[in-house]
């Protein structure tokens, strides 16, 4: 019988003792704009949207975001190029670029210039894992934040070949430029 009254002490302590240090921050992207550069041997495309979705959460030291990016959203101003895109990046099969990121150490009181952050990139059907991604942040208020950050991504890393114009293919790796401005949405 002991045991009974100290099981039930743990079970009413135990979810505050997990609660988070810190109140949770929900956040909402509220604008964004990402961009690529394509280089070819004869020329160099660049392709934009600003179509870009995303939720997140902060809490205890650590942030969790998810951003969902439509394939055929991109526009390089050129609409057999976009189309194009879409064929060789498989977007019929996988129309949503899927970014999930990762804060570890994060104190937003603090406004920090420079975000660390683990990213897990998929597209094409594919995931790759990107660590240690920097991250800029501009333009703090009370209840937003503007990031803005470069990745390069290898188009062989997501099984895309190379397109090629007349012989000769593009680049395998497209930089790959995010910013952002991310709004609270309701503080818990």
């Amino acid at each position: 019988m002991k045991g009974i009254p100290a099981f039930l002490a743990l079970a009413i302590l135990l979810p505050a003792l997990a609660a988070p240090a810190e109140p949770k921050v929900l956040w909402k992207l509220e604008k964004s704009q990402v961009s690529y550069v394509v280089t070819h041997p004869l020329h160099v495309v660049h392709g934009k949207t600003a179509s870009a979705r995303g939720k997140g959460v902060s809490y205890g030291g650590h942030g969790e975001f998810l951003v969902a990016v439509p394939v055929k959203s991109f526009d390089s101003g050129d609409e057999n190029r976009d189309l194009h895109m879409l064929e060789v990046t498989r977007a019929g099969d996988h129309p949503l670029i899927e970014v999930r990121i990762r804060l570890k150490k994060l104190d937003i009181s603090l406004h920090p210039n420079v975000l660390l952050a683990d990213l897990s990139v998929k597209f094409a059907g594919r995931t790759v894992e990107y660590p240690g991604v920097r991250l800029e942040t501009k333009e703090w208020t009370s209840q937003s934040v503007r990031v803005i950050g470069r990745l390069s991504l290898s188009l062989k890393a997501y099984g895309i070949k190379p397109p090629s114009l007349l012989t000769m293919p593009v680049e395998d790796e497209v930089p790959v430029q995010i910013d952002m401005v991310w709004a609270k949405s309701v503080a818990q």
